[in-house]
């Protein structure tokens, strides 16, 4: 290092390289190649080692503000169909013939919980469909030599910030792509970080309260937020375990990075298809089976008002009401945030159940204060990730201590952040 003036590894690598070049010279002839020079231009700029990074956190706040300007006007149209539609199936003579109990699970249960649901769709379709086109552009994947420097600070490499980018779309198979990580403990940290990627379950929970709790450019405002605190999370986390030396080992990372080009229509749908496609079975299965269980809960025992503090659901909430009453955060949504465990996608439905009734936008806007929703929202963003996440943690790690540590650090990072915003909001008066 003291000879050539770089690390050890780079060096090392440079010498491999240059040998297989040699060998490939002996062996072939190379066409003449043709410099793109548009290419060159764009990642001067766009890598640049100052400003690559704020223009990358630039060009996605300009996205969310594009798909909020999109999706709000589409989420409309659809809330007023189903608050049509609900409205509709009140009043058929059917329904109405029907005991009690069994219309209330029909229409507060199967309905409401799923209908709420699928309300928020366009704006995951339009999310869904602007994303693949950053991704077929190229773009995406230079984002991981941007983030390669930042992730040597955490001990780490590209790569790993590979499986945190994965981890936006869904957890679970970014924590089992870590397998790509040569290094043991390399991986042992990428599976503690991955959790604090705002995966898209998360993402439909936020769309979903920012779209009622705030005007739609705040809107935009506050999911960029989000996701720049899950950003943020990642490099706290990182720098805190390398403090306790359980920091990873950075190794060199080579990638060749796609060309530009503009996205194929048919390839941006066919992607994004696929993502709406894996929302629409799990709103069909696994937040179906969540509402049905979140339903009988907010009706048992039967001698109580449903959806009241005296239900089983109720006294689940209040139990732990001395833990998240210094957050702003009712007992209702407490026995959310317990389902979201299973599954983040479970969340909404799960609200719409408890606070029952078809107009679940209008009970939060008058329930649940613009601070009140931020701080539910950074504690969904951080606490304890789904059973599966967990599940691939521990497979993955063959190891119950960094389960736990994964599990523990999450639910401790997430009331702080959570205590934070909302004391910190009512000291400056946004209570």
């Amino acid at each position: 290092e003291a000879v050539t003036g770089q690390p050890f590894a780079t060096t090392c690598a440079e010498c491999r390289f240059n040998a297989a070049r040699g060998l490939a010279m002996e062996a072939t002839h190379a066409l003449p190649r043709v410099r793109d020079v548009v290419a060159d231009r764009l990642d001067a700029v766009l890598l640049h080692p100052l400003f690559g990074l704020p223009l990358f956190f630039l060009i996605m706040f300009v996205l969310l503000q594009v798909i909020y300007a999109i999706g709000f006007p589409l989420q409309d149209a659809v809330s007023n169909l189903f608050t049509a539609l609900d409205g509709w199936l009140r009043a058929l003579a059917p329904l109405q013939a029907l005991p009690p109990l069994l219309r209330s699970f029909l229409l507060d249960g199967l309905v409401a919980g799923v209908g709420v649901v699928v309300t928020f769709f366009p704006l995951l379709a339009v999310f869904f469909v602007l994303m693949s086109v950053m991704e077929g552009s190229g773009y995406i994947a230079r984002a991981a030599f941007l983030m390669d420097r930042l992730m040597h600070a955490l001990g780490l490499d590209g790569k790993a910030f590979i499986n945190i980018l994965l981890g936006y779309g869904c957890n679970v198979p970014a924590v089992m792509g870590t397998r790509i990580l040569s290094s043991h403990h390399n991986r042992i940290v990428a599976m503690l970080l991955v959790p604090f990627s705002l995966c898209s379950a998360r993402l439909q929970v936020f769309v979903f309260l920012s779209a009622i709790l705030f005007a739609p450019s705040t809107a935009a405002l506050v999911l960029f937020g989000l996701y720049a605190g899950s950003f943020l999370a990642v490099v706290l986390v990182g720098l805190v375990l390398k403090a306790l030396r359980i920091g990873g080992r950075p190794e060199p990372f080579i990638m060749e990075l796609p060309p530009y080009r503009v996205p194929l229509l048919r390839s941006v749908l066919l992607r994004a298809w696929q993502e709406i496609r894996a929302f629409l079975r799990r709103a069909a299965t696994l937040i179906l089976a969540g509402v049905v269980v979140v339903w009988l809960l907010t009706h048992v025992p039967a001698d109580v008002p449903p959806g009241s503090a005296r239900t089983l659901a109720g006294q689940l909430g209040q139990s732990l009401a001395f833990l998240f009453q210094p957050l702003g955060i009712h007992w209702q949504e407490t026995v959310a945030l317990m389902f979201g465990f299973i599954a983040k996608e479970i969340v909404i439905g799960s609200m719409a159940v408890i606070y029952g009734g078809g107009d679940l936008a209008g009970q939060i806007e008058r329930l649940v204060t613009p601070l009140q929703g931020l701080s539910f929202m950074v504690f969904t963003l951080l606490y304890t990730p789904c059973v599966a996440t967990v599940a691939s943690i521990q497979a993955e790690s063959h190891s119950w201590k960094v389960t736990a540590l994964s599990v523990g650090q999450g639910l401790a990072l997430a009331w702080l952040a959570s205590f934070l915003v909302y004391q910190g909001g009512r000291l400056l008066g946004y209570a």
